[in-house]
């Protein structure tokens, strides 16, 4: 004997993608001056011997570009910023664990607090703790191999050496 057909679900509808905030273009257009601030600068700079192949100005320009383009991707999505999502603390912490990044990468060394950095933008994102003890432990090593070892770029080594 067949089943009885199902009843069928109305469907939903779609959702409208709200507009960006004002804050959101705000911040999107200063990081926009930034990136041309930081690709402008990085055009002068020089260094009198030749240590490196590609040149002083070659990654500061990067960092500009890929800057500009989030800047601009920001300025010109529909959707809700951070703030407006209900939970700001995580722009904040992000925000103040970047700016503690910048006084314990020396004294700690690179892999240290990179580790550190990740762990807590992770658990910041509602990373469980072994999601973003992972993270930690496969980002950090990760970005100082690629750095100090593809790139040659000397990085702090810290107490422990590395």
């Amino acid at each position: 004997m067949p089943a009885p057909p199902l009843p069928e679900a109305a469907p939903h509808p779609p959702r409208a993608l709200p507009r960006s905030t004002l804050p959101d273009r705000a911040l999107a257009l200063l990081l926009l001056l930034l990136a041309a601030l930081a690709i402008w600068s990085a055009q002068g700079l020089v260094v009198p011997f030749a240590g490196d192949p590609v040149g002083p100005k070659a990654f500061p320009t990067v960092i500009g570009v890929v800057l500009g383009l989030a800047a601009l991707a920001l300025l010109l999505r529909p959707g809700l910023g951070w703030e407006s999502a209900g939970r700001p603390w995580r722009g904040i912490v992000c925000i103040a664990a970047m700016l503690a990044y910048a006084f314990i990468v020396v004294p700690l060394g690179f892999i240290l607090s990179t580790a550190l950095l990740c762990l807590v933008i992770a658990r910041a994102f509602a990373g469980s703790w072994a999601q973003s003890l992972l993270a930690a432990a496969l980002t950090a090593p990760g970005l100082f191999l690629l750095l100090d070892r593809v790139l040659d770029l000397p990085l702090p080594r810290g107490p422990l050496g590395f």
